[in-house]
């Protein structure tokens, strides 16, 4: 049996086993393969075919480079082909994060599913992919729920169909050869050495694969699949015990679960009922960690709680019970919270502002300060999350040109900002344990100052408000 032939058994055999297990109620109802023409998606399109599935081949042109409009042009003629129905959709403009981007693409994904009376929407995610996602999810300092990475069937992100991965227990050289006689193509962004993954993938990984032969030890790309399995398990076995305690439920606008047992929780299981609760409203992805934080001193401080956790939605108590629910427009009192993923904007209803986080070139008015923006060298990357919030007993800061760090109240009490607008400053926060970065229209911190001579042609994080 030569390459071809033996990747094509193993493919057909994945999908076999997928239709007859995991989804053996969608076996013979219509689908959408998310096809962006690249080799996986190839193999996953052909395959289907092969099995005479009634499936569409979506492809959204993200927008992000010339020859975007040329690979959505192979992928139609590779549909052709096949023998597969072909839509396209094109973005307006390049999204300005891997995150935006992922989020257009499934949105254009559910609609297409939609209107074509299809359901569930697939996509050709493998065995590498998930080891990559769980070195991602490491980096992020993420927990349980972070490690099972993808699932072999979930929900579509901020949507109702199954999203289906048949393919995640074979290798990324099984799919490509598979495809060796087809035409398809080459994603840039794939080999782009400024996206994270694409780092892990073209890098990381690499080197670590190269250390396991040398070892004689298992490639590690199945090792971290199944760390990922296993992490699946485990957090499917937490899940449960915390379900029959917490009793949360879909709401409506989002999901709740029992407050009172929620605030007698270890606070170990704190993240792990968050994450619960975030899959029980079918939000893709646990809340960031800085979000976490502030909601834990809410519930420690007593009281009603109302924290923002990102992507337009928030926490707050009502009833005796937490809810998951959609930001709205206004929201009375001045405590806020805020997550930014940048580069990006956040509006702060309490204060009709709009705070902005962005990159840009070095300029002189940097050096000078301004009352409304502010160039700052932060230790991050693109994706990154930023909390945007109101000032919290205990801040502290080193100023400009200070020795050391202060109380945050005292350097507002020098600067002789008032009293009645102490609580009202949207202050920018980084890491975990929520550090005051930017002070808008007082400081920034010592330790995120510009360099007195930067390189040439050098960016820093502009973070600017707007006011409205």
């Amino acid at each position: 049996m030569n390459l071809t032939v033996a990747a094509w058994t193993a493919i057909d055999e994945a999908l076999e086993a997928f239709f007859a297990g995991p989804a053996a109620d969608l076996a013979h109802t219509p689908g959408v393969v998310a096809f962006s023409g690249g080799p996986d998606s190839t193999a996953l399109l052909a395959a289907l075919a092969r099995r005479g599935a009634d499936v569409v081949a979506a492809h959204l042109d993200h927008a992000t480079d010339r020859e975007s409009a040329e690979r959505a042009a192979i992928a139609a003629q590779t549909a052709r082909e096949l023998g597969v129905r072909f839509v396209t959709g094109r973005l307006a403009a390049a999204p300005a994060s891997e995150a935006a981007g992922r989020e257009a693409r499934y949105t254009f994904l559910e609609r297409v599913a939609r209107e074509r009376g299809a359901s569930w929407v697939a996509t050709g995610h493998h065995l590498d992919d998930q080891a990559e996602t769980v070195v991602l999810r490491m980096l992020q300092g993420t927990g349980v729920e972070g490690l099972a990475a993808m699932a072999p069937r979930g929900i579509v992100p901020r949507g109702e169909l199954p999203l289906l991965r048949p393919l995640l227990g074979l290798r990324r050289e099984e799919l490509a050869a598979a495809v060796a006689g087809l035409r398809v193509t080459d994603d840039p962004g794939n080999r782009d050495p400024a996206i994270l993954r694409s780092a892990v993938r073209q890098k990381l990984l690499p080197v670590l694969e190269a250390a396991a032969r040398r070892e004689g030890e298992e490639a590690v790309a199945p090792r971290l699949a199944r760390l990922a399995m296993a992490a699946r398990g485990a957090a499917a076995a937490i899940e449960r015990r915390l379900g029959k305690w917490l009793a949360p439920v879909r709401t409506e606008g989002g999901a709740s679960m029992d407050g009172a047992a929620l605030a007698k929780l270890p606070a170990p299981l704190l993240p792990h009922a968050l994450a619960l609760l975030h899959r029980t409203a079918r939000l893709p992805y646990p809340p960031a960690a800085a979000a976490a934080t502030e909601l834990a001193r809410q519930l420690a401080a007593g009281g009603a709680v109302a924290v923002d956790c990102g992507d337009g939605w928030r926490w707050r108590t009502a009833d005796g019970r937490l809810r998951l629910e959609r930001r709205p427009r206004r929201s009375p009192g001045q405590a806020f919270s805020y997550i930014l993923a940048i580069p990006g904007e956040v509006e702060i209803v309490e204060l009709s502002t709009v705070v902005r986080l962005y990159r840009a070139p070095v300029a002189r008015w940097m050096y000078r300060g301004a009352a409304d923006r502010a160039a700052l060298a932060l230790p991050l990357e693109p994706g990154s999350r930023v909390t945007v919030r109101n000032r919290r007993p205990g801040d502290r800061l080193r100023p400009l040109g200070a020795s050391g760090s202060r109380r945050l109240k005292e350097v507002l009490i020098d600067r002789r900002v008032p009293r009645s607008e102490r609580d009202r400053l949207p202050l920018l926060c980084i890491g975990d344990g929520g550090d005051v970065a930017w002070v808008p229209g007082v400081t920034v911190d010592e330790r995120f100052r510009l360099p007195e001579a930067p390189a040439a042609g050098a960016t820093v994080w502009v973070a600017e408000l707007e006011r409205r």
